[in-house]
């Protein structure tokens, strides 16, 4: 077994997401298509003394070193799966995914940890009880356990895999805001009740069969999209400066998760121009497939 791994923690874009009501534990009720993307941190996981506590560095910052970073609770929480006591490992993150964008960066540096640590100890928990391990971290995190495109629903923990979507250029701009996903939830107030349509809403988020060769045509709406303009002026901005620049005509633009990230398929002309003046981060990237993603799953 390795004693040191780097793993890549790729992001992920909302292609579509419906909202459908308040569930009894307070979470919301989703489904969602979800797609990891090639904007990636990195977690370095090196054994160290048994007896050491657990510590993570942040070199770059852009995340917490402390005990309130998800690498750390995934730990705590994958030690706890094994009855054993969280020591003897520490973790470097290295910070590209802004946080509070709506790209999964925390969830999906937890992930990493997760994956990992199995990899460290060999592979002690099945795929369910990782699964498990993950969904108590975070509604995003059984998703980057697996990448690629998938379907998922409940809070967004319940996670069915899907045929990746066709390899498509984009566009991610994150305007210079942090964005509470607890607060935009807050701010819902569609009619839509949990567990509307018999299929969860899948039909709602997935594009008719004949047309999932093209991957622009899966960029079917968000419903927390309007929630995040009206809290994040920022936003709309983008949203209205994208689409000036030619957005409409591609897969997109459109608010990832619950924001603040904006991302369209394909290539939008003279991007710089329409977001001149603008306190933006540009990502020129792509869709990752599973593959590609967690290629040792």
């Amino acid at each position: 077994m390795p004693s040191e791994l780097s793993l890549s923690c790729p992001a992920k874009v909302n292609l579509s997401l419906r909202v459908h009501g308040r569930r009894a534990d307070g979470f919301h009720e989703v489904s969602t298509v979800l797609q990891t993307i090639d904007v990636c941190d990195r977690l370095a996981i090196q054994r160290v003394d048994p007896g050491s506590p657990l510590r993570i560095e942040v070199p770059g910052g852009g995340a917490p070193a402390d005990d309130s970073n998800l690498v750390l609770e995934a730990a705590r929480a994958y030690f706890a799966a094994l009855g054993e006591p969280a020591q003897g490992v520490r973790f470097r993150l290295d910070k590209r995914i802004p946080a509070g964008s709506g790209l999964g960066g925390g969830s999906s540096d937890a992930a990493a940890a997760l994956l990992g640590l199995q990899s460290l100890r060999g592979q002690p928990l099945d795929a369910r009880q990782l699964h498990a391990v993950g969904a108590a971290v975070g509604s995003d995190v059984p998703f980057f356990l697996v990448g690629g495109t998938a379907f998922a629903t409940g809070r967004g923990e319940q996670i069915e895999t899907l045929d990746d979507v066709p390899l498509a250029p984009m566009l991610v701009v994150v305007p210079a805001v942090e964005v509470s996903t607890a607060e935009v939830y807050r701010g819902w107030s569609g009619a839509r009740e949990a567990g509307s349509g018999g299929d969860g809403g899948k039909s709602a988020v997935l594009p008719p069969a004949s047309h999932r060769g093209d991957a622009a045509a899966w960029v079917l709406g968000n419903d927390l999209e309007p929630v995040v303009r009206e809290l994040h002026p920022e936003v709309d901005s983008l949203l209205l400066a994208l689409r000036r620049a030619g957005g409409a005509a591609s897969g997109g633009p459109q608010v990832s998760g619950s924001g603040g990230a904006v991302f369209a398929i394909g290539e939008l002309p003279d991007i710089q121009s329409a977001l001149a003046g603008m306190d933006v981060h540009v990502f020129r990237t792509r869709t990752l497939a599973r593959e590609v993603c967690r290629p040792f799953m």
